[in-house]
């Protein structure tokens, strides 16, 4: 199945359960950035937009996801055509994702490297409480317009996935600052470092 036709349909029927995706379907939020010595109080509008990881893993490093043992129903094909599979703590977790998004405005942002940014958000996961990273971009649209993308979310090292390394939380950076950055074309520096650009459009 491919994700976007997933998406579209609002669920996703595996095993005689069907799992709901339409809380992931594009939406939109106002961020407003309040008048500064500098510039006049600015209102702008967020797209969000979330991808297949947020709900599937992928295989790990020089190996294959063996779809005959787990189930050809959890293939599910990413927006570059890579087959993932259904992940049913991911998705579970995702039914989060939403809430996080609407707080963004008032948070603090990890750099994660190569132009993307995380935030983390302690969720109940079977009665324990454990730290969901959600990993985004951010790119300007148009005008006073912005398209944020959730490009992954999960529960690192949770069912032994591959899901990366560690990354650094050194250094935050608040998520209006980057909005700010965005809409003016200046580059958003890597806050742990901060003679180093991290990302720059």
């Amino acid at each position: 199945m491919k994700w976007l036709n997933v998406l579209k349909r609002g669920y996703a029927d595996i095993g005689g359960t069907r799992f709901v995706i339409d809380h992931l379907r594009d939406e939109t939020f106002v961020v407003v950035l309040p008048a500064s010595t500098h510039n006049a109080r600015l209102e702008a509008s967020v797209r969000v937009e979330y991808t297949s990881h947020c709900v599937s893993y992928g295989p790990r490093a020089g190996a294959m996801i063996d779809f005959a043992v787990i189930g050809i129903e959890r293939r599910l094909f990413d927006h570059r055509g890579v087959a993932r599979a259904f992940c049913f703590d991911r998705h579970g977790w995702s039914l989060s994702l939403p809430a996080i998004v609407k707080t963004l405005a008032d948070r603090k942002c990890h750099f994660a490297g190569h132009g993307n940014w995380f935030v983390v958000e302690e969720i109940d996961n079977h009665g324990a409480t454990v730290e969901y990273e959600v990993f985004f971009v951010l790119r300007r649209d148009s005008g006073k317009s912005l398209r944020l993308v959730i490009e992954s979310a999960y529960v690192r090292d949770a069912g032994g996935e591959a899901t990366g390394a560690k990354k650094n939380r050194r250094g935050t950076v608040r998520f209006k600052v980057i909005v700010a950055k965005r809409l003016r074309g200046e580059t958003v520096r890597n806050p742990a470092h901060n003679d180093t650009p991290a990302q720059k459009e």
